[in-house]
């Protein structure tokens, strides 16, 4: 908390200053007429005494901007149509007025017998309102955060990752699959249908051999019936599909002739780094799918994540789940409600 004391010959010379070495987010908590100089009060001049503060946190706004000057006179005309001699006047540089309950201890600062602890008595106060409301703030935040979302478990035999190109699809499957083989020692095979990108077989194919979990590549939805045949015996079935660009019209009808989805849990699979209104379109292009939930990739790599706010509120669509990197099976949370709420908000407000 940085604490100035300006004297000034005019209330406008005076609050000019405080913006010029506060900024605009300052804080005045005491403004009033004195004398200065003068031989046993006569001859004394009249000035005007501010008390200014800011949180030294808040970022430099020193720039004046073009419209500066009329907020300034705004607040100067507030001050001169009160009785400012001998009172305190508690306003703020900007443009909303100090809370009623920082007032209540801003008139302690000027009371006489506390004037030697003025300056130190000032700072801690202010600093702790504040640290005090921004608290409440994010609890307020969190609650409103967690009245939008919901997240899904599933218990469905098969699981099927859709969603466009590049969001991580046939890694967050290698992950489930761990998580399923390692963790809950179920007993899970894999199909993919990702047969346009070579890698994503080979990649699959790998994953499986560590596991040790069956795989099958289907072309075409014969070969998809008959994998699921031939998997009938395990617990979890985790169904890789191709991934295309989501403006594509012809995609999801193409998705919907190789697969069937009966007794299964559709998951869409969206990217956090792209942009909101893109997340919006690629889940509309989807609706014709009966997708159960949302696996959100990528958190690691956006520094915001009020997407995934967005997203539960427009489409009412739970999370299932919530990737963090590369690493497998490491990078992968199955968190509740009250879990991605603190994440969202952290990561918002950080």
């Amino acid at each position: 908390m940085i604490v100035k004391k300006i004297v000034a010959d005019t209330v406008a010379e005076a609050m000019e200053r405080v913006k010029q070495e506060l900024g605009e987010e300052a804080i005045i908590l005491n403004t009033r007429h004195i004398k200065v100089g003068g031989i046993f009060g006569v001859f004394a001049k009249r000035k005007v005494e501010l008390v200014g503060s800011v949180d030294e946190h808040v970022e430099d706004k020193r720039t004046v901007k073009v419209e500066q000057p009329n907020r300034v006179n705004l607040h100067v005309n507030q001050i001169e149509q009160r009785s400012i001699v001998e009172r305190p006047t508690i306003i703020t540089t900007g443009e909303r007025p100090l809370p009623r309950e920082l007032r209540q201890y801003a008139k302690l600062l000027v009371e006489p017998a506390l004037n030697q602890l003025a300056e130190h008595l000032h700072e801690k106060l202010v600093s702790t309102y504040y640290q005090t409301q921004q608290a409440e703030l994010n609890t307020v935040l969190l609650e409103e955060v967690q009245a939008k979302i919901r997240t899904k478990t599933t218990h469905s035999k098969f699981i099927m990752l859709t969603g466009p190109t590049g969001v991580g699809k046939t890694t967050t499957i290698a992950k489930l699959a761990a998580h399923f083989t390692l963790t809950e020692k179920k007993r899970v095979g894999l199909i993919t249908t990702d047969t346009y990108r070579i890698s994503a077989i080979e990649q699959l194919n790998t994953y499986a051999d560590i596991l040790g979990i069956p795989i099958h590549v289907a072309y075409d939805l014969n070969d998809f019936e008959q994998a699921k045949e031939a998997l009938q015996s395990c617990d979890i079935v985790l169904i890789d599909t191709a991934g295309r660009n989501f403006l594509d019209v012809g995609y999801v009808e193409q998705l919907k002739s190789r697969h069937t989805f009966e007794e299964t849990d559709v998951f869409l699979v969206l990217s956090l780094t792209a942009k909101y209104q893109d997340l919006l379109r690629m889940y509309d292009r989807f609706q014709s799918v009966p997708v159960s939930g949302i696996i959100f990739s990528k958190a690691d790599e956006t520094s915001e994540l009020w997407s995934i706010v967005g997203l539960a509120e427009e489409s009412d669509v739970p999370i299932y789940c919530i990737t963090t990197g590369q690493e497998v099976p490491e990078d992968i949370l199955f968190s509740s409600v009250e879990e991605i709420s603190q994440m969202i908000v952290e990561r918002g407000m950080g």
